[in-house]
């Protein structure tokens, strides 16, 4: 499993996705998801560990889908140097599948989608299998596509949530985290399971104390920045709170049931600073816990890892060589990730984040980059992308990189 941090990742603090489309397939009332009594487990489905993403091989042949020319990316998302997705916001919007590494575009939007923009959520399993999730109206519900031939069909059906983080391990297990308020400083949440491919979602957990069967061991307190399962039944959520010395970082053992608070060993002087974390990526039982650290009169950002699947984080915030400025942090397997503020110096790592090297870049991106991804490549080598956001004119630009210095402009 590859890294996946939110867009506008400077900002730290994610706002979730406006609801601006209502869309309608006509699917049976049977089929609409129903949420069950707080404390119910669906029956555990098997998921994948996050097995680094493979070497892609030769680039497929195309599918039958149209060219998309001059597309306006809001979001992309990368499974090999050759098969990537991505959101276009030209058009009212539009699904997008690259075979060629972003050079072109080609439509898999499905059909009857007459809107679609950056409230749309994109999650990606492989190169022929996504999902796209169109908030409704009220915010409180959606409608689900889903493909597994690569954007060529699809289908769709309603779900009881419209926004928030959505996962999906594998073609059947997905858990979401929907939004169900916000107010200053705190933010209700409630948490869904499928193990049918999202056709079907369950309510286990939900912290919004003036509904029924609400729990606090996920606390209304916090903003929830993040969402990241490593299978079934183990995930954690992230967030912030403006308290010195706390690490917003909850760990769910039984699917999102319940909740507790899991220590991150920090340095005695460090009681004084405010912090935070981004959902967890995983590498089999290998991942990274990335840490952003507010000082009074600085951000560092340093990585915790683990080597037990999480039972357990180590990282030492004292130690210069972890610790770097804010970026838009990447990592392509265990050991080899980067990070960039779009500016002239881009840092990497190939030992776990415990040291970093300053690289500089071919071009500066300073205040309009939005995404940055890299997946392994043949002989060990790998590609990064450099997205930047779309500016007043209605453009963005996508980059393409191979030695994490040189960057050649694909889009426009």
């Amino acid at each position: 499993m590859r890294a996946k941090f939110p867009l506008l990742f400077l900002t730290l603090i994610l706002s979730l996705q406006a609801c601006d489309t209502q869309t309608s397939t006509g699917m049976p009332a049977s089929q609409i998801a129903t949420s069950a009594p707080v404390g119910a487990i669906m029956t555990p489905v098997p998921a994948s560990t996050g097995t680094p993403v493979p070497p892609a091989s030769a680039p497929p042949n195309p599918p039958p889908l149209p060219v998309f020319p001059s597309p306006v990316l809001g979001r992309i998302d990368f499974q090999d140097e050759n098969n990537g997705w991505g959101i276009a916001v030209n058009e009212n919007g539009r699904v997008l599948r690259t075979v060629d590494g972003g050079r072109t575009w080609l439509n898999a939007t499905p059909a009857g989608i007459d809107l679609l923009g950056l409230s749309a959520n994109l999650t990606v399993l492989d190169a022929s299998t996504a999902w796209v999730l169109i908030p409704g109206t009220d915010f409180f519900s959606g409608m689900l596509y889903r493909t597994s031939d690569g954007g060529v069909t699809w289908n769709s059906n309603p779900v009881p949530f419209g926004g928030g983080f959505l996962q999906l391990l594998d073609s059947g297990t997905g858990r979401a985290l929907a939004d169900r308020g916000a107010r200053a400083g705190s933010q209700a949440v409630e948490l869904f399971q499928s193990s049918d491919g999202g056709v079907t979602w369950v309510s286990v957990f939900h912290n919004d104390s003036s509904q029924a069967g609400a729990s606090d061991s996920l606390p209304l307190d916090g903003v929830k920045n993040g969402m990241s399962f490593l299978n079934a039944n183990t995930g954690w959520v992230t967030g912030s709170i403006p308290e010195d010395g706390d690490v917003y970082l909850y760990v769910t053992r039984d699917g999102g049931v319940s909740w507790s608070q899991q220590n991150i060993p920090l340095p005695s002087d460090y009681a004084a600073y405010q912090f935070t974390p981004l959902a967890p990526v995983f590498f089999g039982n290998d991942g990274f816990l990335p840490l952003m650290i507010h000082r009074a009169d600085s951000t560092d950002f340093t990585c915790y890892d683990t080597h037990d699947g999480g039972l357990s984080w180590n990282g030492d915030p004292t130690d210069a060589n972890t610790v770097i400025k804010p970026g838009f942090p990447a990592f392509a397997d265990a050991l080899h990730g980067w990070s960039w503020d779009g500016g002239t110096k881009l840092y990497s790592t190939t030992d776990s984040a415990k040291t970093w090297q300053e690289n500089p870049a071919s071009l500066d991106l300073s205040g309009s980059l939005s995404q940055m991804e890299f997946v392994p490549a043949p002989a060990g080598h790998f590609t990064g992308w450099a997205l930047t956001r779309v500016d007043e004119a209605g453009h963005s630009q996508l980059f393409r990189t191979t030695d994490g210095v040189t960057w050649t402009q694909l889009v426009p």
